[in-house]
């Protein structure tokens, strides 16, 4: 299918753009499979509504975007080891990977590329949204003499409650450049990041407690709402996600892949 025949509409200032008319169930051309990146590369944030995936054709999307990733610790469902079941059971008071604003599987060196998540049964109503930030916003607004001291640093990311070891901690630039625009983005979380490289985590907490504070301030935001049967894809290295956790005493079910850098 040829992207001109796609309607893509803005969802913020910040970040994030629906995409009307292209069905990811069927297999893509080149052209429309270089324009889908193009279109990530741009907006960060995509979202896909009323897609009918199998979950094959799901991690064959993910694809696209890099090689997927097989979680050492969490379950994959039955018909893939590369998809992991996102679920909210109705006795659940925790949402899947808690309440942080994070990037996923930064742990690992490379780093993810890009996750997209697929909505099997949403709760009816507005619940339960996924709030994206903007990292070269965040960037981009620190003044010049903290861009030139954080572009010196690097930071020990870390998979909780582990050892660390190749599997579970990995370092990176907290000033990290795109492989793809070639801009450059903050490039730490709160859920992930322990502490700076050669720092100790108590002389690492009130500059990262600082940059967590600044790279989700509200302008750099945007708010994806769910329905059944969409997908989502967005680009960990240049967004953090956080999932709002207000729909007490209801089921919500989704499958991510999460696909690394190649």
């Amino acid at each position: 299918m040829s992207g001109t025949r796609w309607v893509v509409s803005r969802l913020s200032n910040a970040l994030g753009a629906m995409v009307i008319g292209l069905d990811l169930s069927e297999p893509l051309t080149r052209e429309a499979e270089e324009r889908l990146v193009e279109l990530l590369h741009e907006h960060l944030v995509l979202v896909f509504p009323d897609q009918h995936l199998t979950p094959t054709r799901h991690v064959e999307v993910g694809q696209l975007f890099g090689d997927p990733y097989v979680h050492p610790f969490l379950h994959s469902i039955p018909e893939h080891e590369a998809i992991l079941q996102v679920a909210k059971e109705p006795h659940d008071d925790e949402v899947f990977g808690g309440e942080y604003w994070h990037a996923d599987i930064t742990f690992r060196n490379p780093p993810s590329s890009v996750s997209l998540l697929y909505a099997i049964d949403i709760p009816d109503g507005p619940c339960g949204d996924t709030l994206f930030a903007n990292q070269f916003f965040a960037y981009e607004t620190l003044s010049p003499a903290m861009q030139s001291t954080l572009e010196r640093l690097e930071a020990v990311h870390v998979y909780p409650d582990v050892d660390e070891s190749e599997e579970t901690a990995a370092v990176h630039p907290v000033v990290r450049t795109h492989p793809g625009s070639g801009k450059k983005a903050l490039f730490v979380n709160a859920a992930f990041v322990d502490r700076f490289a050669g720092w100790t985590a108590a002389e690492s907490r009130p500059l990262l407690e600082q940059l967590h504070a600044h790279q989700t301030r509200p302008e750099f935001q945007g708010r994806v709402r769910w329905d059944d049967h969409q997908l989502t894809v967005w680009d960990n290295r240049a967004v953090l996600h956080y999932a709002m956790n207000d729909y007490p005493g209801k089921r919500r079910i989704l499958q991510r892949v999460t696909v690394m850098e190649r």
